[in-house]
C-alpha cells in the first residue's frame, strides 16, 4: 500500500510490501514501501460508486450501504464466523466473492473492542476466526502509556505531528495502539477495485462515531484540498488508507488450541502472508530520513498480553520539544532516490536535516550509503553462502580471502567493524542491530570470544527496541552472547583445538 506514510500534511507509515503488487520493495527489509493498486486521487476520478454507494455512505446509513454492497453482482452472503469463544462481532457484512478463488471477503466489526473504540477486519470468515483466536477478544482499556510522552501539534510545512513533551530515553515505548482496521492483502489481488474500496468504506463506516471522525481528520496524499474535497466518501476512505496504512506479515505459527481454529498453514498458505493495518493515532507520525523512532507490529499472542498492537519506540534519546519521527522508506537510498520516492508516493519533498544538506556533505552521505549496501551484501552473502559470496553489490571484486587456506577472517571482521561504524555515522539507529549481529557472527567464525559477546549483546540491546522480545534473530544473538562456543558459526579451527570446551559453565 502506499505505505508508510502520509503525506505532506499528516503523517503516515507503512511497512513491508507485497512483491506481486506494483510496489517498490524496501531493500533494507526494515519496513517501508510503496503502493498496492492504482491509488490516490489521480486514480479515483472515474469512481463508478461515486453516485451510488458513495452517496449512501455520506448519509451515514450503514444498513443502506451494506444492502448496496451485498447486492453487488459480485457479492456473497456471509457465513457465520462466530465459531469460537470471544467473537463478539457487531456486524459481519458486506461481502464480495473472490475473482480467482472460492473465498468471500467480508467486513467484520466489533464496536466494543479496545474501550469501545472498535476494530474492523476485511478478510474471510476463516481468517477472521483465526485472527481473533490469537488474543482475548474482549473489551480492554486503551494500552497507550499514560501520561502521554507527546503532544499533537501543528508543524510548519507538515501539518499535524507528534512533539515530545518530556525526555524520552532510547528504547522507551512512545505509543502503542491497536489498529482501527486490518485488511487481508489478498483483497487487493482477488477483488475488483470497486469491490474492495466499497469494503474499506463499509469497514470505516461501521466503527463508532468518534473513531470514524478521527479517521476522516487524517491527511491524504493530495496537496490540493479541492481535489480531496471533491472525492466521494468511498474514494476519500481509500486515499486516506493508501496514505496512512502499514503492511505487516501474517501472524507467526503457534501450537494448536483447544478451540476449532484451522491450522496456521491452512489459513496463511505460501505467499498469502500480508495484512495492511491502520491506526489513527500512529498515522500522525511524520517522516524523517534519519528518524528518532521506529515502528513494529506485535502479535503478542504467546505472552498472555494484548495482541494486535502497533508499537512506536524511541531509537535514540528524544528531548522535549523535538518532533517524533519515523522513516516511511528504506534509509539506504541516495538523497535523489529518497526525494523521488517520497514525492511520488506521498506527495511531499522531504526537508529533513539529511535532505537539507548541501554540497559535499550530501555526496559524502550518499557515498556512505553505497558503501553500507556493498559491505552489508558482502557479509550477508558470506554468512549465508550465497552465490554472490565474496563480491560486492555489483560484483566489483570484493573477495576478502580464501576460507580453504584459513585466510580472510581478519578481513571479514574488519569489514564488519567498518559496517558498524558506517551505520553509526549515518544515524541508522533503527537498523544498527543488523550490523552488530553481522559483526558477532564474523567474530564467531574467527573464534574471538570477547568480541562475539560484545557485538551479540549490542545486537540484543538495539534489536529488542525495534523487533520485540520474541524475534528469532534476537534469540540467536542472546544465545551467542551467553555461549559463544555453542554457536554453529564458532570457528571450526578453534573447535578442533579444543578452545571453549567447558567454558560455557558459569556464564
Amino acid at each position: 500500500m502506499k505505505f508508510s506514510g502520509l503525506l505532506l500534511v499528516g503523517a503516515a507509515l507503512i511497512v513491508l510490501t507485497h512483491e506481486k503488487e506494483h510496489i517498490i520493495v524496501d531493500e533494507a527489509n526494515n519496513h517501508h514501501a510503496y503502493d498496492h493498486k492504482a491509488c490516490g486521487p489521480e486514480g479515483l476520478g472515474d469512481d463508478p460508486l461515486r453516485s451510488s454507494a458513495a452517496d449512501i455512505l455520506a448519509t451515514g446509513d450503514t444498513d443502506a450501504l451494506t444492502y448496496y454492497a451485498g447486492n453487488s453482482a459480485n457479492s456473497h452472503p456471509q457465513e457465520d464466523p462466530n465459531t469460537s469463544p470471544g467473537h463478539n462481532w457487531s456486524s459481519t457484512n458486506p461481502c464480495f466473492n473472490s475473482i480467482i478463488s472460492n473465498d468471500a471477503f467480508c467486513v467484520f466489526t466489533s464496536t466494543s473492542y479496545t474501550n469501545d473504540e472498535g476494530i474492523s477486519f476485511i478478510t474471510t470468515a476463516q481468517r477472521a476466526a483465526y485472527l481473533t483466536s490469537l488474543l482475548s477478544f474482549t473489551p480492554r482499556s486503551n494500552i497507550t502509556s499514560s501520561p502521554a510522552k507527546y503532544t499533537i501539534s501543528s508543524i510548519p510545512g507538515k501539518g499535524l505531528g507528534l512533539i515530545a513533551s518530556t525526555r524520552i530515553p532510547r528504547g522507551s515505548v512512545i505509543l502503542s495502539s491497536h489498529p482501527t482496521l486490518m485488511i487481508d492483502y489478498r483483497v487487493f489481488d482477488e477483488l475488483l477495485r470497486t469491490d474492495y474500496i466499497s469494503l474499506q468504506a463499509a469497514a470505516i463506516s461501521s466503527l463508532p462515531p468518534a473513531h470514524r471522525s478521527a479517521f476522516f481528520d487524517l491527511s491524504t496524499q493530495s496537496k490540493n484540498a479541492s481535489v480531496t474535497g471533491g472525492l466521494s466518501r468511498i474514494a476519500l476512505t481509500d486515499t486516506i488508507i493508501t496514505t496512512n496504512a502499514f503492511d505487516i506479515p501474517a501472524p507467526p505459527p503457534r501450537p494448536p488450541s483447544p478451540h476449532s481454529s484451522p491450522p496456521h498453514d491452512q489459513i496463511h498458505p505460501n505467499d498469502a502472508l500480508w495484512y495492511t493495518v491502520f491506526a489513527s493515532s500512529i498515522s500522525r507520525l511524520n517522516h524523517d530520513c534519519r528518524p528518532n523512532a521506529d515502528y513494529r507490529f506485535d502479535w503478542n499472542s504467546n505472552k498472555g498480553g494484548p495482541g494486535l498492537v502497533q508499537v512506536i519506540t524511541a531509537v535514540k534519546d528524544i528531548l522535549p520539544g523535538e518532533e517524533i519521527t519515523i522513516s516511511y522508506i528504506s534509509p539506504l537510498r541516495s538523497r535523489k532516490a529518497r526525494q523521488k520516492l517520497l514525492s511520488t508516493a506521498w506527495g511531499f519533498e522531504c526537508s529533513c536535516e539529511l535532505c537539507s544538506r548541501s554540497g559535499g556533505r550530501v555526496e559524502e552521505a550518499d557515498r556512505r550509503v553505497r558503501l553500507i549496501r556493498k559491505v552489508r551484501r558482502l557479509l550477508k552473502d558470506e554468512q549465508e553462502g550465497g552465490s554472490n559470496a565474496g563480491r560486492g553489490e555489483e560484483g566489483e571484486g570484493w573477495k576478502m580471502g580464501s576460507r580453504e587456506q584459513g585466510e580472510g577472517e581478519g578481513d571479514r571482521t574488519k569489514a564488519a567493524e567498518l559496517l558498524v561504524s558506517l551505520y553509526e555515522m549515518e544515524g541508522l539507529w533503527g537498523m544498527v542491530h543488523e550490523a552488530y549481529a553481522l559483526a558477532a557472527r564474523e567474530y564467531s567464525k574467527a573464534g574471538e570470544t570477547w568480541m562475539v559477546m560484545k557485538w551479540a549483546a549490542l545486537a540484543v540491546e538495539f534489536g529488542t527496541m525495534v523487533l520485540g522480545e520474541g524475534d528469532e534473530a534476537l534469540r540467536e544473538m542472546k544465545g551467542l552472547a551467553r555461549n559463544p562456543w555453542g554457536h554453529g558459526a564458532w570457528s571450526s579451527r578453534n573447535k578442533s583445538e579444543g578452545y571453549g570446551e567447558g567454558d560455557e559453565e558459569g556464564w
